[in-house]
């Protein structure tokens, strides 16, 4: 007679000590005491009992399925390490006695008659009355570190939990990401900025997500709505605030103030229309309040002037010519044009840098197919053991949400590892085009590639008369930020190398009309 043995241990400490060895081993000693020829082991390692779609346990199911594999037994343990609720623990042997497949406990007592029977819902009745105990003492675990003032989970972006042991202290800032996403509520909370604006900004000062990715709307969203920020905790059982003892990255007034303005705003912007006379509308800045200014025509004795104003109620009427705030804007550009051997250095080392992260990256992306394939099977297995009724439906729609936003990760190359390819040296001429005439470039561009260009130059906006304290694009930071009469030094850029080329790409892809325009003029 054919068996197959199942060991599971529920936490990662166990996996590494003894545990599943000595249950394999008595699981052994029974099947030779017993004649029986162990075909397959397979172990869970650090996977609860309380949902029945583990991965080795699905992989038993299939192999015991497969008739050529003639399997007779399935020895496990313990009844607890089969399953931890009566219902997964009835359902899932019913299913491997429909392939002619019985479960022996070697440490308990189960016989196939009427006493063995009872002893075995007993027994599973306890696993299933333990893990409910584990589970509220949990809960009870939880409710009293909020009590205390500590967020017992995974702190929000801008914060770090303690890096030993248990949860003692409240999380820390963290100081990579905390005062940038700082700077961020408090722009906000002027009013003069979109959720648009802001994660633009954020992803200029190459701010990342939890896994690396890059800060994305939904990300603003859930940090705008979250009362941690301003000092308090949210109990996820009443719905109330309590304070915390972590550092607030904002004051009570200045949440109040973004909870405000995202009600006002519903996540909208202000169309802003776009005409050819005004290509920095919604762009420029007022000076004086930071909001963005709109234009119009303004009719005199002969003809029609174009203005940029602000129209916000603490500077109605302030108007500015077009002609100035234009000449401003190319006098940016003027002193934002690079040398072509100084574009040429920055790119040899972004070139240098980006070929030995891509080398690296084929080992990661033959990993991460490995991964889409696991848990693309998994999906397909989790939906066979719905419809066979293995599960409940609160189960499958809770594992299949896990699975789902996993692939999701990988598809999208959450992790932030790094697979972008080196600029090309087609893009690196490109590159050094650009660059070193700004002005006739921003000219060749029509009025939508100029709305996109200045997004990749400004990603905030800039205030007229200040446009020197604007927050540049990281493109700009890189290649924009010296003159060719100041420094012949490559500088020092502090965003990743991945970061930087992908918004190169984007750069050029906004430009690339124009410099093929200007390639067929010449």
């Amino acid at each position: 007679m054919n068996a197959v043995i199942y060991c599971r241990v529920s936490s990662k400490d166990q996996v590494e000590g003894t545990s599943l060895e000595s249950q394999e081993q008595s699981c052994r000693d029974y099947a030779r005491q017993h004649n029986l020829n162990v075909s397959r082991v397979f172990v869970e390692e650090g996977e609860s009992a309380k949902f029945a779609d583990r991965t080795r346990l699905l992989e038993l199911l299939n192999y015991c399925k497969d008739k050529s594999h003639k399997i007779d037994t399935l020895l496990v343990w313990k009844v607890d390490r089969f399953a931890r609720n009566v219902e997964d623990h009835f359902t899932i042997k019913a299913m491997l006695r429909k392939n002619g497949v019985s479960v022996v406990s070697v440490t308990e007592p189960i016989q196939a008659d009427p006493t063995g029977k009872l002893m075995e819902t007993v027994l599973a009745g306890f696993a299933q009355f333990d893990n409910d105990v584990k589970a509220q003492r949990t809960i009870e675990g939880l409710k009293q570190k909020l009590r205390e003032g500590i967020w017992p989970w995974k702190p929000p972006l801008g914060y770090l939990a303690p890096k030993m042991g248990k949860k003692i202290e409240p999380d820390r800032p963290d100081p990579s990401r905390f005062e940038l996403l700082q700077k961020a509520w408090h722009l906000y909370a002027t009013g003069a900025y979109s959720k648009a604006a802001i994660v633009r900004l954020l992803q200029s000062w190459d701010v990342r997500g939890y896994r690396g990715e890059p800060i994305a709307a939904q990300l603003i969203d859930n940090m705008f709505a979250n009362p941690f920020y301003a000092g308090l905790m949210r109990d996820p059982w009443t719905g109330t605030d309590r304070p915390g003892r972590h550092i607030p990255m904002v004051s009570s007034a200045v949440f109040a103030k973004v909870q405000e303005i995202v009600a006002h705003q519903k996540n909208s912007q202000s169309h802003c229309r776009l005409h050819d006379a005004f290509p920095l509308r919604g762009l420029v800045r007022c000076p004086s309040c930071d909001g963005c200014m709109t234009a119009s025509f303004s009719r005199g004795r002969r003809k029609r002037y174009g203005y940029y104003h602000c129209n916000r109620s603490t500077c109605r009427r302030k108007s500015f010519p077009v002609a100035r705030v234009h000449a401003e804007f190319y006098e940016w550009l003027a002193e934002h044009t690079v040398p072509a051997h100084l574009t040429m250095s920055i790119i040899e080392r972004l070139t240098e840098n980006g070929s030995d992260q891509f080398t690296n990256a084929e080992e990661y992306l033959t990993r991460m197919k490995a991964e889409t394939s696991g848990l693309e099977r998994q999906l397909d297995e989790l939906i066979e053991m719905r419809t066979a009724r293995l599960i409940s439906d609160d189960e499958f729609i809770a594992q299949r949400g896990k699975l789902r936003k996993r692939l999701f990760q990988v598809n999208t190359n959450e992790d932030g590892s790094a697979t972008i390819p080196p600029l090309s040296k087609e893009e690196a001429r490109e590159l050094v085009c650009a660059l070193s005439a700004l002005r006739g470039l921003w000219d060749g561009l029509p009025i939508q590639s100029q709305q996109a260009f200045r997004q990749v130059v400004f990603p905030g906006g800039y205030a007229y008369q200040r446009s020197r304290t604007a927050e540049e694009g990281l493109v700009f930071k890189t290649f924009g930020t010296f003159r060719a009469h100041q420094s012949h030094v490559v500088p020092n850029v502090k965003a990743s190398w991945n970061t930087i080329i992908v918004e190169i790409r984007r750069f050029l892809a906004i430009v690339r009309p124009a410099l093929n325009n200007k390639k067929e003029a010449a």
